[in-house]
């Protein structure tokens, strides 16, 4: 029972701690979806050198040594509680991205994760040494619900229940609890088994075929996996702002997958699951292109079952190929190093190689490859009967590949047809398209695949302001009649193509703050609306709330008229920029009855109570502006200005445009940077 509860209350913690973690850090980092594929590389190694070290623990011959050596770590992680994010975080999130994640995470939670990682193949082996003839595979089984009950637990029960402050005592807590019980584990092996060694190997494994190509298949299939999982996780999360909901239902999903293949056999039939999955892969195509058409409840819906469906192939092939016991963490740290190579395949290669998720498609067809490899090493390799028709099987696999794979690239070869430039990094995904509306050229700068500006391509019309940020939309009128009689300093949380620029007078000063260093480059080198600006323009490159607030320090009030918080990520602005704590400091940076102005448009997030909220924090009045698309304006604008500015509120142009704020509008809520839920905002 004792080995039971360990296992369990491991994989809990193990779990419960990644989205914990990542949603501390992901204020530091520009609240962006690579956050959290940054923590999953985290993560994935940590699991990784876990698994390693149970492995090369495992090899020392007497188990009171292995006892002894892994006491003495527990011991050591003790020091890390109560986990947290330390004094250094905001030095460490100075520099490059992708380091300062890994950095902040190895200090905040590095040991303790490792020794959890560790358990579930060193508990299993223990238990090896007592029942040799006993396969503890089901044990894994177990350690996965762990893993899904925290998973599940987080978004449901604890985000909505307690502060980010709650959650790490609580956790904390309780890896005290798992360090008492498996302290117990391991002082009742070292007093109770003192000549216990790797034991005698039992009948079966003396028949067991140690082949490379095994071994291989082991590795690719985890990887394979795991890129489907990141990608899945980065395609949902283009357009909603990545939170722990939208990371644990992939992850979740996931381990699902585990569950099943690992507990019995008898639930992975190829036939049904391969069915399954070739109906997925044609949606996985469509989706690629067509994706955002969908509602964000379709969108998840269909890639849950994308996800899903190619899982099981792989983590059901997996199953098929496990080893016997003397092999186990051998098999364990095979899974765990495809794992940290599919994610680092995803945050670095992918990054640098492609401009687009193309490691989605691609993971999906390596299903199908693996898939019939599988068969093939069964076949001939195995020492099983060979299932009627799996040769038949295995060809159509191969020319299901065939087919999908040249559906995708004759869609993505016209879907590009209208690329002036893209490139992908840490922020995203980033591309200029040139377009024709009803006859007339227009390009766009579009991030994932949400438009962030426009400007005409015909030469009489270049200067006017097009899309979000068009005329007498709410932008549109704080600029123009909030100080119509003096120069203005305006400050914009957020550049797009600079489309808000062209609204600069001479006099005015525009300071834009922006974290993405392509959005800069693309703005300044495809659109014009920067260099034609009549205003001066500065560019602060940055995340807009950490170099507000040390400009605050440094330099005192920026003294803005109007500062336009217009950050968007994707179809979503990011949480960390519309906090109690956010829009104070917005206040603190305004000149006196200075205007915000919240760019809110989006398909799958209502803001307007998040709004209402918001003012009342800053005994601020909130007016609604919503501008619907009509002829060559194809976006519906949606803006809320908070402000006290009288003399604006009745000015006789901004009374005309005033829309009526929507009835969810009236029950307002406030989020704080130590708790926000995203379930409250959803349409």
């Amino acid at each position: 029972m004792l080995y039971l509860f360990t296992i369990f209350v491991s994989a809990f913690l193990l779990f419960q701690v990644q989205p914990l973690i990542a949603k501390l850090i992901l204020p530091l980092f520009g609240g962006g979806a690579a956050v959290w594929t940054s923590c999953l590389l985290f993560f994935q190694g940590l699991l990784l050198a876990g698994y390693f070290y149970a492995h090369c623990l495992t090899q020392l011959k007497n188990i009171r040594a292995q006892v002894a050596v892994h006491g003495a770590l527990l011991a050591a992680s003790v020091a890390f509680l109560p986990i947290g994010i330390p004094e250094t975080a905001t030095a460490l999130a100075g520099g490059s991205p992708l380091a300062g994640i890994l950095m902040l995470l190895m200090v905040s939670v590095g040991l303790p994760y490792l020794l959890l990682s560790a358990t579930g193949p060193l508990v299993q082996r223990w238990l090896s040494y007592e029942n040799v003839n006993k396969l503890p595979y089901k044990l894994y089984s177990l350690s996965n619900v762990g893993s899904l009950l925290a998973l599940l637990s987080y978004p449901f029960l604890f985000e909505p229940l307690y502060s980010l402050a709650a959650q790490t005592a609580y956790w904390s807590l309780a890896y005290g609890v798992f360090v008492l019980a498996i302290g117990t584990l391991c002082v009742r092996l070292y007093r109770h088994h003192p000549n216990l060694t790797s034991g005698p190997k039992s009948l079966a494994s003396q028949v067991v075929v140690n082949s490379k190509s095994q071994t291989a298949l082991w590795l690719l299939l985890s990887a394979t996996g795991v890129v489907l999982l990141v990608a899945t996780t980065n395609a949902m999360t283009q357009d909603v702002p990545p939170v722990p909901f939208l990371w644990v239902l992939p992850l979740s999903l996931y381990l699902l997958t585990f569950i099943i293949s690992f507990h019995s056999p008898r639930w992975y039939v190829r036939w049904y699951w391969f069915a399954l999955f070739f109906i997925s892969a044609l949606a996985a195509v469509l989706m690629f292109f067509i994706g955002t058409l969908f509602d964000i409840f379709s969108q998840v819906g269909i890639y849950s079952v994308i996800l899903f469906s190619a899982c099981m192939i792989c983590h059901g092939e997996l199953a098929r190929l496990k080893p016997e016991v003397e092999r186990l963490t051998l098999f364990y740290l095979m899974i765990s190093l495809g794992g940290f190579l599919g994610t680092a395949l995803v945050a670095f290669v992918a990054t640098k190689l492609f401009t687009s998720f193309l490691e989605f498609p691609l993971a999906v067809f390596a299903v199908f490859a693996l898939f019939s490899a599988s068969i093939y090493w069964h076949r001939h390799s195995a020492h099983e009967p060979v299932e009627p028709h799996s040769q038949r099987l295995s060809h159509f696999s191969v020319g299901s590949l065939v087919v999908i794979a040249g559906l995708f690239f004759y869609m993505n070869s016209l879907f590009v047809e209208s690329d002036v430039a893209a490139t992908r990094n840490f922020y995203g995904i980033l591309s200029v398209k040139d377009v024709e509306v009803q006859g007339r050229r227009e390009r766009r700068l579009v991030d994932g695949h949400t438009s962030h500006g426009a400007q005409s391509l015909e030469h009489d019309d270049q200067h006017i302001p097009m899309s979000y940020y068009r005329e007498n939309t709410g932008a549109a009128l704080a600029l123009e009649y909030s100080f119509p009689d003096t120069s203005i300093s305006v400050g914009l949380v957020g550049l797009g193509a600079g489309t808000l620029a062209a609204y600069g007078e001479t006099g005015d000063y525009y300071h834009f703050y922006e974290i993405n260093p392509a959005v800069i480059r693309y703005a300044q080198r495809y659109f014009t609306y920067l260099e034609n600006s009549r205003a001066e323009v500065d560019i602060t490159l940055g995340d807009a709330r950490v170099s507000l607030a040390r400009e605050l320090e440094e330099q005192g009030s920026q003294q803005y008229h109007v500062l336009v918080v217009d950050a968007f990520s994707g179809d979503s602005i990011p949480a960390h920029l519309l906090t109690q704590e956010a829009l104070a400091l917005y206040r603190d940076h305004l000149a006196p009855d200075g205007l915000i102005a919240l760019h809110i448009s989006n398909s799958h997030l209502d803001l307007t109570p998040l709004v209402r909220g918001l003012a009342q924090t800053l005994n601020k009045q909130a007016v609604y502006f919503e501008t619907s698309a009509t002829g060559h304006a194809i976006d519906d604008a949606k803006w809320a200005i908070i402000t006290n500015n009288r003399k604006w509120l009745n000015h006789p142009q901004v009374l005309h445009h005033i829309t009526p704020w929507p009835a969810r509008a009236d029950d307002p809520i406030v989020w704080t940077d130590d708790y926000s839920n995203l379930l409250s905002v959803l349409k």
